[in-house]
């Protein structure tokens, strides 16, 4: 096995505080051994100036390589080339700034289920396709994108002198985050190597362009579309609205508080309420796709059925056609330290009146070849419209569909004129009442039902016992609290692992017969 060989220091004086240029110098190391192997004899100073190309960016000035720090020595030695694995960047950021960007590593076989899901795979259809991710991270959806697609090359009679040109025409990734786009650039860096130097040998390092990796804002650039300004993005126009063939990627997942005039008004067809990053994203990414685009997308579940995305909903069902659903019912496995209900959902913008959804509800990616989890139905079996809005029910078995559209459509709605039960959420936190709470009747008190109290058909007052005091004081400020009349107590659980996600019961005790 050859030795790598080292290579003389360059001038990147903005590292920080590992040695200085260890992350360029162990990618021109990298491209001085690959270039010995192919035999090209491209000098090592410009392996070094190729290689400055490659890792800088559109957020980086002429003067500076990179504006931030990197504080651990061995990031390099983290890239294992034999697995196919990405170097990711995450363990250098902050928690803070990881809650604040809504950043988590995706797995790789949630980007190879995606690209699948889309049917980004190995034909030469891809070859004049565009993909984009836009909220691309280290680039773990690029890279396993550019794999595919330099799986495809292999298979033509094209020289790898003209892949690359191929490649950065093929791909594109955006990030907010600087440090994002720098490993998403190195991972891309590393992979292309090859083509990458046979380039070079033909054609001379001033032909080469930069890595398609641009350091951006996505919603903001969206916005300055629609208004009919491009975004400026490493001196190229780039165009962003009805441009790809392919959206895929893992947006944030962040409520955006303080969202500006020119987002809220971009994104009104779709926000409602409080807005989370990732429906923006969606919606962001719907924009981008061309008339027979596909997007593919793993997102909290919360958009099924929450309030404050039901013109989220509207809007997809609006502009795309539904084409595969998969609930994934693990939570604390998907990504790293993260505790978050999710599901991978594939659409095409090509909107069709009678459309088959494919839909799989697994406990892990690892399940996700059991045919017994997957159906394929009608989406009006899953886009159902209830008082003026729209839920999606998703389940993995057809007799369920039978139910609900049993419940749906022959039976009223408790909300209907028919019956005329209003719903109402609890409005009492106990910790603000504390002072009011005993555990003993009195005449002044009145019994406190806590959720804990409402079972599956069955109602046990009390149920905890003294750790809930079970009596409140009325006074003014809770009078208007009272709830008088018969009741349907429900009880909402959002814990995948839990038998029943919902249960409900009468609270006979308090009833007058």
């Amino acid at each position: 096995m050859k030795k790598v060989r080292d290579v003389p220091q360059t001038s990147l004086p903005s590292i920080g505080s590992i040695p200085k240029e260890k992350l360029l110098n162990a990618l021109v190391s990298y491209y001085v051994n690959e270039n010995d192997k192919l035999g090209h004899g491209i000098n090592e100073s410009q392996i070094s100036a190729l290689c400055k190309i490659l890792l800088r960016g559109n957020e980086d000035d002429s003067n500076s390589f990179l504006k931030w720090r990197i504080n651990e020595e061995t990031i390099f030695d983290e890239y294992r080339k034999d697995d196919l694995e990405i170097m990711d960047y995450l363990h250098l950021v902050s928690v803070e700034l990881k809650k604040q960007l809504g950043q988590y590593a995706t797995p790789l076989n949630i980007v190879k289920y995606i690209l699948k899901s889309v049917n980004y795979i190995s034909s030469k259809n891809i070859l004049i396709k565009k993909l984009i991710d836009p909220a691309c991270g280290s680039g773990a959806f690029l890279v396993e994108a550019v794999r595919i697609y330099l799986n495809t090359l292999k298979k033509t009679n094209m020289s790898p002198g003209k892949w690359y040109p191929m490649v950065i025409t093929a791909i594109a990734g955006v990030d907010i985050d600087p440090k994002a786009c720098f490993f998403a650039r190195l991972n891309l860096s590393m992979l292309l190597a090859p083509s990458i130097l046979e380039f070079v040998a033909k054609n001379g390092i001033e032909k080469i362009e930069p890595l398609p990796v641009y350091c951006a804002d996505t919603l903001e650039s969206i916005a300055l579309e629609a208004r009919g300004e491009k975004p400026l993005y490493d001196g190229l126009n780039i165009s962003l609205r009805k441009q790809f063939d392919f959206v895929v990627g893992n947006p944030p997942y962040f409520k955006i508080r303080g969202l500006s005039k020119n987002l809220r008004n971009t994104f009104s067809d779709s926000i409602y309420g409080h807005p989370n990053a990732y429906g923006l994203f969606i919606h962001a990414g719907i924009e981008m796709l061309n008339t027979k685009g596909k997007l593919g997308f793993i997102i909290p579940r919360s958009m099924l059925s929450g309030l404050y995305f039901k013109n989220l909903r509207n809007f997809i069902e609006r502009k795309t056609s539904l084409k595969k659903i998969t609930c994934i019912s693990e939570r604390k496995k998907v990504f790293n330290d993260v505790l978050h209900g999710t599901m991978i959902i594939s659409l095409a913008r090509d909107r069709k009146h009678k459309e088959e959804v494919n839909i799989s509800c697994v406990q892990s990616l690892n399940e996700r070849n059991n045919q017994h989890n997957k159906i394929t139905i009608n989406r009006d079996n899953i886009i159902q419209h209830l008082n003026g809005t729209t839920v999606w029910f998703v389940a993995n078995s057809l007799e369920t569909y039978k139910i609900i559209n049993r419940i749906i459509k022959k039976h009223p709605l408790l909300s209907s004129n028919d019956i005329n039960y209003q719903a109402k959420t609890g409005q009492i936190v106990w910790n603000r009442v504390k002072p009011l709470l005993t555990e003993i009747a009195k005449p002044d008190t009145l019994p406190l039902v806590w959720a804990t109290d409402i079972g599956k058909f069955s109602f046990s007052f009390n149920r905890i016992g003294a750790s809930r005091p079970c009596f409140l004081k009325v006074i003014p400020k809770t009078a208007n609290l009272v709830v008088k009349g018969l009741s349907i107590l429900i009880q909402r659980i959002t814990a995948d692992e839990q038998p029943s996600r919902m249960v409900a019961c009468i609270p006979d005790g308090f009833c007058k017969r």
